[in-house]
């Protein structure tokens, strides 16, 4: 780390050294756009040579001259270039006229770039400033809301990831989507940090991604990061972010007297005893015992710095910057730190040959703290525990849970502690680019990404009592290694002749993935830190095992493009993978796509029109690959050793296949077809974007369901279909030509899901709960897992209602309820309440989901609002399992003391009564836990201040602004759980929408500036 240190050091010791130009005389001036606001950005060089300046955020620029006949080179991207003789002029104001054709060629796609009115595929651009508006190290988060059709969840945990979603889940299997990263495929972006993206699209029909093959069908994220800049000067960039977090919402607990009251009621303990005067004690106290909750979160912090050093010459350009980033988690013992660091360099050989350099390293030091297991995590527990326990015991030990029979959540939340992973990652990435002739142009590009993973998890000794302690310590040490590379070898070629024009993109490109995994454990480990490791384990018994694997796949591709006259647009895309990770004979898939546009603004009809500034149809077809859906070798049967059999009288070590071989096993894919609309007006003032789609995912991986004598696991088979058909619409207002500037936009995405096949496997339940079983069921016909569960209808309020619920021999259908019990449906009317009266209960999957944006700017003031919400989806709150039971024995929620059911204190209640021991089963899963989850978030609101052109030179900078910042402000939602933004259990897409106590979103309040010099 020194050495880095030093290098960095050094770095800007040598850029700051550069020498100034002696210059005679000094010109200064001012560059407008078509509205006549100020365009930053602006190159303005000497002809000629590479000496030159850019405008800055209020378009203002100064430059040194030698003579009155130099002419000054005016440029910038979107704009017509212009020429200025510079004379004995000294002053120079300078309009910018907008150049259509040149900016339409900033969008990326696969293996090259194209203009935007001419791209036929559906492609979404995400601009760089809405990725830095979120205080966050994670671009996925930065995303949400940002696309129409893509879904974003995440938790509040600082030590996260982000769960994606392009156009719905569209596999059971995995349904993540790919990014390219300048150039580089891969499949997780943590080692970029949001500030260092130059530009993102969103590949989202088969016409844009098939270009990808085997691993587009779930969508593709193209990112290129920041290059650099021809210019006389060194650019430096300084971002910088600080704030506080607390919880954007807790659950309200019942407080120690309630939690008596309720005892009482359920008859937990007999009269006269000690602990049923103890719960009469606290019931008639008033008493609010301990507020777990509050025991365990915090007021957390966010840090977050970035520097960035821009420039270059003609020959040689280079961006570098470092960001560093700490995020402590609103609940004890979570928090992230992470550093970045990249590199990117061109160098121009000649005028046609270039090559060029990224480079990336990553550390991240993060906890490691268990929230997915209900019994292991410590928030969880602290919604189970009761209130009358305090958090310590009058010595200073910590106290047991005797009430709710569970363990100190505080002790678990410090003990979390010392569970840490140390992840170090590094991304290369080496171009070569020739412009063999005019019209065709060479690329090879190799990268090369590799990922070190330390994990240590300590288990201390504690003792609390008989039933919470640990009499020996154990330490668990993971170390996880990947290294993945990719080459790449296309060639673009590019033609016109008349109104006629011809592209062709033709490549080969070779993939490897490999990891290497072990871990160990050894016990009876010192507690000092630095004598935590295995080397200095008392204990003689020790637990090892490793698992490493591999797979490659090779491909080709191509594709073709014709225009006419810039009003027929035809591509055609064609790609071949073929992957180790099938059988010969099954290895290599086939991926064609084909799209067509009509440039409707291009017609006569249309072309003088001031109205419709831009009007374009598009449809496409393709099929695209999911190779993430089988793992490796998968089509071979699975070998447990370590078995050991007595074979005449001795004992030998025996193997046994515990999953069948599937060699026809293949590629599971999908067919898409899209229809696509951009339309623009008065100027582009007005931008419309509007697209229909259907998604038809063949071959899905499946499990074969095989009779129990086979002795084995079920093999997977492509059997299972998909649709996901939807519609997405965008819509964005601007106004710069007033003082007061102000722009809006919003976006919408309907999308349905529905399971066509499953072949022989009939369902596939998900969402396993201990002690309360599955929750979700994936069947045809129906959407993927979906609730699954009893219908109820109210509860029993008299002996009149027990008495008419019976079948038709007038036996009761429940014969163990009670007044105040809750009324299970027979939905089949069979007499009986039993599995086959569960029944689909809601799903997870939204009717649809948006965001909706506002800008204002007014005299160097700005502020923006930032909303993303949900309608129509539901979730599971399973954690009304435990919290909202009749048996309470753990804690219960205020809305269950509230709301429960007592024949003289609460007889107008609508839960279940409290009564021990549960014996109508009330807790059975049922839609008593399927909550409506939609919400409006203000994602983002943020109010900031660019200091003018006299402020900024007395400080000898070209940009100075400041702001203020709140994410996460507020949601509006009937969800009663912590939040209603809820991914996949377990990663497993089949248990979508389970929430088992997600941890607590926060609101971040934080302070910024943004510095250029």
């Amino acid at each position: 780390m020194q050495i880095l240190k030093n290098f960095f050091l050094l770095f800007i010791a040598i850029t700051f050294s550069i020498s100034a130009y002696a210059q005679e005389r000094t010109i200064k001036g001012s560059v407008s756009d078509e509205t006549g606001s100020p365009l930053p950005g602006v190159n303005i060089t000497i002809k000629g040579t590479t000496i030159g300046t850019i405008s800055d955020f209020d378009g203002k620029f100064q430059l040194n001259v030698k003579t009155n006949d130099t002419v000054l080179a005016i440029s910038s991207i979107g704009y017509i270039s212009q020429n200025i003789n510079v004379g004995t002029q000294t002053e120079f104001k300078i309009n910018m006229e907008v150049d259509l054709e040149e900016l339409e060629e900033v969008v990326v796609i696969g293996y090259g770039t194209a203009k935007k009115s001419d791209v036929t595929g559906s492609v979404s651009t995400v601009k760089t400033d809405e990725l830095t508006v979120i205080a966050t190290e994670d671009v996925n988060k930065a995303l949400q809301g940002r696309v129409p059709g893509v879904q974003v969840t995440n938790s509040g945990n600082p030590a996260s990831g982000s769960k994606v979603r392009v156009r719905g889940i569209g596999t059971i299997n995995n349904s993540d989507p790919l990014y390219v990263v300048d150039g580089f495929p891969m499949q997780d972006i943590s080692h970029i940090a949001p500030q260092d993206i130059e530009s993102m699209e969103v590949l989202k029909d088969a016409s844009a991604t098939a270009v990808y093959g085997s691993r587009g069908a779930n969508g593709v994220i193209l990112i290129a990061t920041k290059k650099g800049k021809v210019q006389d000067k060194v650019t430096y960039t300084f971002n910088a972010q600080t704030g506080v977090k607390q919880a954007s919402n807790t659950i309200e607990m019942a407080n120690a007297s309630e939690y008596a009251q309720m005892g009482l009621e359920a008859n937990r303990f007999a009269e006269g005893t000690d602990e049923y005067e103890q719960l009469k004690y606290v019931a008639n106290g008033n008493y609010k015992g301990t507020d777990w909750q509050d025991e365990l979160l915090r007021e957390g912090s966010f840090q977050n710095y970035n520097l960035g050093i821009n420039g270059g010459s003609e020959k040689n350009q280079f961006n570098f910057s470092t960001s560093y980033v700490k995020d402590e988690g609103i609940l004890k013992g979570t928090d992230l730190e992470k550093f970045f660091v990249k590199f990117n360099n061109t160098h121009k050989f000649n005028d046609w040959l270039n090559f060029g350099q990224n480079i990336a390293y990553t550390h991240a030091n993060y906890s490691l703290t268990n929230l997915n297991d209900v019994y292991s995590s410590p928030l969880t527990q602290a919604l189970w525990t009761d209130p009358i326990t305090p958090v310590y015991n009058p010595d200073g030990s910590y106290a047991r849970a005797t009430w709710s029979y569970n363990n100190n959540p505080a002790r678990m939340a410090e003990q979390e502690q010392y569970k840490r992973s140390w992840d170090n990652r590094i991304v290369g990435n080496f171009s070569l680019n020739a412009k063999a002739t005019k019209d065709l142009t060479l690329t090879s590009n190799f990268g090369v990404d590799y990922r070190n993973q330390q994990q240590k998890m300590y288990y201390p000794e504690f003792f609390v009592s008989n039933e919470e302690q640990r009499m020996t310590s154990q330490l668990d040490e993971h170390r996880n290694n990947k290294f993945d590379w990719v080459w790449s070898n296309y060639a673009n070629y590019t033609k016109s002749i008349g109104n006629h024009n011809f592209g062709a993109m033709v490549g080969m490109e070779m993939q490897y993935f490999s990891y290497n995994n072990i871990m160990a454990t050894g016990y009876d480990v010192p507690f000092n830190e630095n004598m935590r490791y295995l080397g200095a384990a008392k204990g003689a018994d020790y637990f090892a095992t490793s698992s490493q694997g591999a797979n490659s796949l090779q491909s080709y591709f191509a594709r073709a493009n014709y225009s006419y006259d810039n009003k027929y647009l035809l591509t055609a895309t064609f790609r071949a993978d073929g992957s180790s990770k099938f059988a010969e004979g099954n290895r290599w898939g086939f991926f064609p796509s084909f799209s067509a546009g009509w440039n409707i603004k291009e017609e006569d009809f249309l072309q003088t029109s001031e109205i419709v500034s831009q009007l374009k149809l598009r449809a496409g077809w393709g099929e695209v690959g999911n190779q993430s859906s089988a793992g490796n070798n998968d089509y071979l049967s699975t070998v447990t050793n370590n078995l050991r059999y007595v074979v005449d009288g001795n004992v030998v070590e025996g193997r046994i296949p515990t999953t069948m071989s599937n060699p026809d096993l293949r590629w599971e894919s999908a067919q898409m077809t899209n229809f696509g609309v951009d339309a623009g007006f008065l100027n582009d003032k007005i931008t419309v974007s509007a697209e229909y789609f259907i998604k038809d995912t063949k071959d899905m991986v499946v499990p074969q369901p095989v009779p129990d004598y086979v002795g084995a696991n079920s093999p997977n088979v492509n059997v299972g279909t998909m649709q996901n058909k939807g519609f997405e619409f965008a819509i964005n207002y601007r106004n710069v030509e007033h003082e007061v500037k102000w722009n809006v936009g919003a976006n919408i995405a309907v999308i349905d899901n529905k399971i066509t096949d499953l072949g022989e496997t009939g369902h596939i339940d998900g969402g396993y709960i201990d002690k309360l079983g599955y929750t979700t069921r994936t069947e045809e016909g129906q959407e993927i897992a979906y609730f699954y569960g009893y219908k109820t209808d109210g509860i029993f309020r008299s002996q009149e209602e027990l008495d008419a619920h019976v079948d038709a021999d007038g036996n009761p259908l429940q014969p163990n309820a009670g007044i105040g019990d809750v009324k299970f449906v027979d939905l089949n009317g069979d007499g009986t309440i039993d599995d086959e009266d569960k029944t689909n209960l809601g799903s997870a999957i939204p009717t649809f989901t948006g965001s909706f944006n506002i800008g204002l700017e007014y005299k160097g003031f700005d502020m923006n609002l930032f909303f993303t919400g949900s309608y129509g989806n539901e979730v599971a709150n399973i954690q009304k399992f435990w919290i909202e039971d009749s048996n309470v024995q753990k804690n219960q929620t205020k809305n269950y003391y509230d709301n429960r059911f007592h024949p003289e204190n609460n007889p107008e209640g609508t839960l279940p009564r409290v009564v021990s021991g549960d014996p109508n089963n009330n807790r059975r899963f049922s839609d008593r836990y399927v909550e409506d989850a939609s919400y409006l978030r203000l994602q983002n609101v943020q109010l900031g201040y660019s200091f003018n052109e006299n402020v900024c030179k007395k400080l000898h900078m070209q940009r100075f602004r400041v702001y203020a910042s709140v994410d996460n402000l507020f949601t509006l939602t009937n969800y009663s759980g912590y939040d209603p933004e809820v991914g996949d259990h377990y990663g497993d897409p089949l248990a979508q929408g389970v929430d088992i106590g997600n941890y607590p979103k926060s609101t971040t309040y934080s302070l910024g500036l943004n510095v250029t010099f």
